[in-house]
């Protein structure tokens, strides 16, 4: 297999940060140690005659900002950034991009609610991000400069991501501002591929357990006078491992471009369809006799996305440069889901509670609802259209960079109902002589403009101070009917952002820094037409003209180091804190999946993360560790369907934040056993988490998510200098595990349907995880 050399520019990534206080204190020691300390590493790094010749190791760096042109080292970002290149993705053998995150990214954790792997909740630092509509997302992605989180809800289609495509990877944490809107807690900033930096050509095949067939083809081309191109393209389908969960996906990547002189440019089109099924939670009696079940069903989504992306860059001279990016997007989803009749779980809660004598058991009573189910169909078409550009200037002293950023989208739903009844397998069954009535309409259109300003100053050797801010203002314009007329509304935010951070080079093993940075995320068309308490909506479905919501803002404080103790060994290590002010989290009002978001006063989400790498010989050792302390730091009442005015779910300062584990392990190893045979394997820890529902822990029968483990195995065989066979084996052990739990009263335990006069319980819902799984797959690999 042809190695590939390690991606030296990750782009976007953006600017560090730091509290005011602190960095004028490491200023000070910085610039004090630097004079102390200049004749240690001048005295390690001299040289004569006689010295032997000492490669330099390869310098990593990060992009300054989203628009791709302005370049950092890693060494001298102050926050603990971490990157991984197609290198280091290819070699873990992950099932997708989200599976490699998890495996080998610090703090990242996921949330298998879904059951598809290309539907997949990651949590980081105590933030989320993910494809469901109505979680509180509090992470950008970016790729190529481009924000590619969608504009209704805020939300991640990874299906529309071309993992072949991919060369570099960077998770930048803290509330980054360069990021722009919904970086809380960090971002994803992903590079693409072109014909100039991977000419060749590689076919990937795999096929396993469920049906699962997955082929990946990436061919990279360059011709005389600067001109290159790339062409990436993906087929996955599989039967899934839980019940009633077929996945099929397709996607292509195409770039091409030219770089002369002092000029480079590309154009980038991706274009990406899927057909995904997801069987969401599942109530512990059935999880108990068959976790890969559903609830009910079933649920599917179809993707269809187009995006075309510039990028260019031009180099007035040695010291100053311009970059350009621009992107056209469009794309539609249909969603289809058989989802419990409110009606009727409302008529069951009110049965209940009726004296023995009184018991609406009767079919003919006029009170009666024998429609258990509703089919659910919602249609979601959006657009968007943007243009940046920024300015840098470097010398000795500075590197400055000012830009700006431009985007409209444009969203238009609507959404139909239709009466149903569950048949004995839980499968939701329109009514003969039912039709599907229109019950919401929804047309928004929002705009976005963001100037930032950023500076990285040298103050000396070893230190580094970076400075950074940015202004944000939004428009959001709605029209909703349910579904005439039409009620318009308008809603306008604007923040101004800073952020501020030092590195300093205490020797040459050793960096230490610290930084503090403010970012803000604005309420979406969704949010803003489900804010009502009143009137409730059922995602992603009933919206409405509603209440004003507040925007988020976010505050981070991180403190960290970063070593190389001895040959081939890496550390580093921060400590941080994420504040924020008005999250919005929607909350469930009722049995089904009604509910209503709403800003939710403070929260907080503190902690530590340890990173080490040791390289030896042919070893490769890794292990990380995450602690999260997440929790309000406000008083009020979570609503949920558990939480009653004679049993509310109250919060208070420190009261913990549901689905997030408090302690994650991750420990990992490569071992090359012959010069052609790798061996690997990768064990995953994560500690016991809060069920949704139960924050304030009065409900002891809802207990918590157990902790639990994962120990996957890998192997790879270099058959020929362009063939590999690999193999991999996930959760070897069988463990029965579950990564989120929410509480709520179960209408079907052990799969049957509660009776009228029957009690409803509540119970513990849970996201199963992936059982025992083999994969096997053959690569071919060859130059241009």
């Amino acid at each position: 297999m042809t190695a590939r050399s390690k991606a030296s520019v990750l782009m976007p990534l953006a600017l560090p940060s730091a509290p005011m206080g602190l960095c004028i204190y490491w200023l000070a020691w910085g610039l004090c140690t630097n004079v102390l300390l200049l004749p240690l590493p001048a005295l390690a790094q001299s040289t004569n005659a006689g010295d032997p010749v000492r490669s330099l190791p390869p310098v990593e760096v990060l992009g300054q900002s989203p628009i791709p042109g302005q370049n950092q080292r890693l060494d001298q970002y102050p926050g603990n950034a971490q990157i991984a290149d197609e290198n280091d993705i290819a070699q873990a053998k992950s099932g997708s991009l989200v599976d490699f995150f998890n495996q080998r990214f610090t703090g990242i954790t996921v949330n298998e609610v879904q059951g598809n792997p290309f539907q997949i909740d990651i949590n980081y630092r105590g933030h989320r991000l993910s494809p469901l509509l109505g979680t509180a997302q509090g992470l950008s992605v970016y790729l190529d400069g481009v924000r590619m989180n969608q504009p209704f809800g805020d939300v991640m289609n990874w299906d529309l991501i071309p993992e072949t495509a991919i060369a570099g990877v960077a998770l930048i944490p803290g509330s980054n501002p360069l990021y722009g809107l919904n970086t809380l807690g960090g971002a994803l900033a992903l590079t693409s591929k072109s014909g100039l930096t991977h000419p060749g050509t590689e076919v990937d095949f795999s096929l396993g357990s469920w049906g699962r067939r997955r082929l990946d083809l990436g061919h990279g081309q360059s011709w005389g006078d600067g001109w290159h191109a790339y062409l990436a393209a993906t087929l996955f389908r599989d039967q899934g491992w839980r019940e009633r969960s077929p996945g099929a996906l397709d996607n292509v990547f195409l770039k091409i471009g030219r770089k002369k002189d002092a000029s480079e440019w590309s154009l980038a089109l991706a274009n990406a369809r899927s057909n995904l099924s997801g069987n969401g939670l599942l109530n512990q009696s059935l999880y108990d006799q068959n976790p890969q079940t559903g609830y009910t069903f079933s649920d599917a989504t179809r993707s269809l996305s187009q995006q075309l992306t510039f990028n260019g860059s031009h180099d007035i001279d040695a010291y100053r440069q311009v970059s350009a990016l621009a992107w056209l997007r469009r794309g539609r989803q249909d969603n289809r889901g058989g989802d419990v009749n409110n009606d009727w779980a409302g008529f069951l809660s009110d049965c209940a509670a009726l004296p023995e004598a009184q018991k609406c058991v009767d079919p003919n009573d006029a009170d009666y609802v024998s429609q258990t189910a509703v089919l659910n169909t919602s249609t979601v078409a959006q657009s968007e259209a943007g243009f940046g550009f920024s300015h840098s200037y470097r010398n000795d002293t500075h590197r400055l960079l000012v830009g700006a950023v431009v985007s409209a989208n444009k969203v238009d739903y609507e959404r139909f109902e239709q009466q149903a009844a569950f048949d004995a397998q839980r499968v939701a069954v329109a009514v003969p002589g039912s039709s599907a009535v229109q019950n919401v309409v929804l047309h928004g259109r929002s705009t976005n403009f963001g100037i930032f300003v950023s500076d990285l100053i040298n103050l000396g050797p070893g230190t580094v101070l970076s400075v950074a801010g940015r202004w944000n203002q939004t428009r959001v314009h709605n029209a909703l009917g349910q579904p005439m007329p039409l009620v318009r509304e308008s809603f306008s935010y604007s923040k101004l952002n800073p952020a501020i951070g030092i590195t300093h080079k205490l020797m040459e093993p050793l960096t230490v820094f610290t930084n503090f940075s403010q970012g803000t995320r604005v309420p979406s068309s969704l949010e803003l037409g489900c804010a009502d308490p009143a009137q409730p909506c059922v995602l992603p479905t009933g919206l409405q003209s509603d209440p004003y919501l507040k925007q988020i803002v976010a505050r981070t404080f991180e403190w960290g180091l970063r070593a190389k103790p001895f040959d081939g060994a890496q550390i580093s290590g921060a400590l941080f804190r994420t504040d924020s002010r008005d999250d919005i989290l929607f909350v469930q009002s009722g049995v089904a999946r009604e509910g209503y978001f709403s800003n939710v006063g403070r929260t907080r989400r503190q902690g530590a993360e340890l990173s080490a790498r040791w390289k030896r010989n042919d070893w490769q050792w890794r292990m990380d560790y995450l602690f999260l302390d997440a929790s309000y730091q406000s008083s009020g009442v979570l609503s949920g369907p558990l939480s009653t005015a004679a049993t509310p779910n109250h919060f208070v300062p420190g009261t913990p934040i549901a689905g997030l584990p408090r302690h994650v392990l991750k420990f990992g190893v490569d071992w090359r056993v012959a010069p052609s045979v790798d061996l690997g394997a990768d064990w995953l820890v994560s500690g016991s988490q809060v069920v949704a529902g139960n924050e304030n822990g009065d409900r002891p029968t809802l207990g918590k998510v157990a902790a639990y483990s994962v120990l996957n195995l890998k192997a790879s065989w270099q058959v020929g200098p362009r063939w590999q066979v690999y193999g991999r084996i996930g959760n070897l052990v069988g463990t029965r595990y579950a990564s989120y739990g929410a509480g709520n009263l179960d209408l079907f335990p052990s799969g049957v349907a509660v009776l009228p006069g029957q009690a409803l319980v509540p119970t513990r819902f849970l996201a199963p995880g992936s059982p025992r799984s083999l994969f096997v797959g053959v690569r071919y690999e060859w130059d241009q």
